[in-house]
C-alpha cells in the first residue's frame, strides 16, 4: 500500500475522532445546560417551601423551665385572678338579670 493511502487513512480516522469528540462534548454541553435548569427549578422549589414552613412554623411555647418558677407564678396568679373576674362578672349579670324578672315593675301585665 501506498504511504500516500496510510495518511489519506489516518486523516479520516482523526477527522472522525475529532468529530465524534465535537458530538460527545455538544451532547454533555446540553445535558449540563438541563441539569442546570433543573437545579434551578428545584432552588425556587425548595425556596417557596423554606418560606411557607417559616409561615406556618408556629410560634414559640414559653417553656416553664427555662423561664424559672417566680416568672410563672406570676403568669399563674394573673391568669387566676382574670378569671376570677370574669367570673365575678358573669355571676353579676346574672343577679342583674335575675332581678330583672322578680321586679314586678319589670313584668308586663296582661291586664288592664
Amino acid at each position: 500500500m501506498a504511504w500516500w493511502a496510510w495518511l489519506i487513512i489516518w486523516t479520516v480516522l482523526v477527522l472522525g475522532l475529532f468529530g465524534m469528540l465535537a458530538w460527545l462534548g455538544y451532547r454533555l454541553f446540553k445535558k449540563f445546560t438541563a441539569t442546570l435548569g433543573a437545579l434551578d427549578e428545584l432552588g425556587q422549589k425548595v425556596a417557596a417551601l423554606t418560606d411557607n414552613v417559616e409561615k406556618l412554623a408556629p410560634d414559640p411555647v414559653d417553656n416553664a423551665i427555662e423561664l424559672g418558677y417566680p416568672v410563672v407564678a406570676r403568669q399563674r396568679e394573673r391568669y387566676e385572678q382574670a378569671r376570677d373576674e370574669k367570673k365575678q362578672a358573669r355571676r353579676e349579670a346574672r343577679l342583674a338579670r335575675g332581678k330583672l324578672l322578680i321586679n314586678p315593675e319589670t313584668i308586663p301585665t296582661l291586664r288592664k
